[in-house]
Formats: structure tokens, C-alpha cells, sequence
């Protein structure tokens, strides 16, 4: 209960130091894979691929002009759930951020690219705990890729 409390509290800590006028809200979906590089109680033997998928809630909060303070919150297979908190910056359209998946625990680094309500992300992912007793906090996998699109929803949808 502690851990999801914390969750909870690091996703949306950082929308209350942030400015309003660029802020965005969006619905995400993601599919991408999972690599496995070592033989794991958690999933498959090593080298193998698993699939995955997300469906997410997010936000962008702007902390100055171009940077950005993101969090996403939502349902995944084969988790269950997942969260990321990661900090960002964006130039004509187009933006990059880097940052950490709670659950299944990876650093990230992501790419955003402008579409005409949303954008279009693709993202590169490793885990910290590969060949440690913390592998369950990754589910045994290394590195997981996904490609996903972002809707802007309420306030943030463009007229």
C-alpha cells in the first residue's frame, strides 16, 4: 500500500510548480516488446521477445518555456499496470525526454514527435536491475521499445 501511495504521489507532485498555458492532458496507447537477456523466473529464456501494450493517462506540465515535467499513468500487458515520471523539452514541435517507468522499473529516453492532436512517441528503455535480486521489479526483462500515439484530450485539443 506504501509503495502504490508513493506512486501516486511522485506522478502528480509535480503538476503544483508548474505553469498553465502549455500544459497538455492525453490518452496514450503503446505496443512494443520486451527483450529477456538472461534465463528468469519472470519470463522468457535468454535473447527471447515478449509483446506488450499500454494504455495510459498523461500529462506535459511546463516548468519553463521548453522544459516539461511529464507523468503517465495507466493499464499495461503483461504488468498490469505502469507509471513513468520523466522531465522533458520541446523546440518547434518537436521533443525528447528521459526518465523512469516505475513499474516494470526502467530508465527511459523518448522522442516525441507533433501530429495534428497529439503526437507520436518512440521510446528506448533498460532496466537497472538485470542479474540482481531486484530483477522482479523489471520482470526479468533488459530493455523493452515501443512506438505509441498520444490524443490531446479536454483543455488541450486543438480547435
Amino acid at each position: 500500500m506504501r509503495k502504490t501511495l508513493l506512486i501516486i504521489f511522485l506522478i502528480f507532485c509535480g503538476n503544483s510548480f508548474t505553469q498553465t498555458s502549455n500544459n497538455r492532458t492525453y490518452l496514450e496507447v503503446n505496443g512494443g516488446i520486451a527483450v529477456f537477456e538472461q534465463i528468469s523466473s519472470y519470463g522468457p529464456i535468454n535473447g527471447e521477445t515478449f509483446p506488450g501494450i499500454s494504455f495510459l493517462v498523461g500529462n506535459q506540465s511546463f516548468i519553463f518555456q521548453n522544459i516539461f515535467f511529464e507523468s503517465q499513468i495507466g493499464l499495461a500487458l503483461p504488468s498490469i499496470v505502469t507509471a513513468k515520471i520523466g522531465l522533458g523539452f520541446i523546440n518547434k514541435g518537436i521533443g525528447a525526454s528521459i526518465g523512469m517507468r516505475l513499474y516494470p522499473t526502467m530508465g527511459y529516453a523518448q522522442i516525441h514527435l507533433p501530429t495534428s492532436n497529439g503526437q507520436l512517441n518512440i521510446s528506448a528503455e533498460a532496466s537497472p536491475f538485470t542479474n540482481s535480486s531486484f530483477e522482479s521489479y523489471s520482470l526479468g526483462a533488459k530493455y523493452i521499445f515501443t512506438i505509441g500515439y498520444q490524443w490531446n484530450v479536454g483543455k488541450s485539443r486543438k480547435r
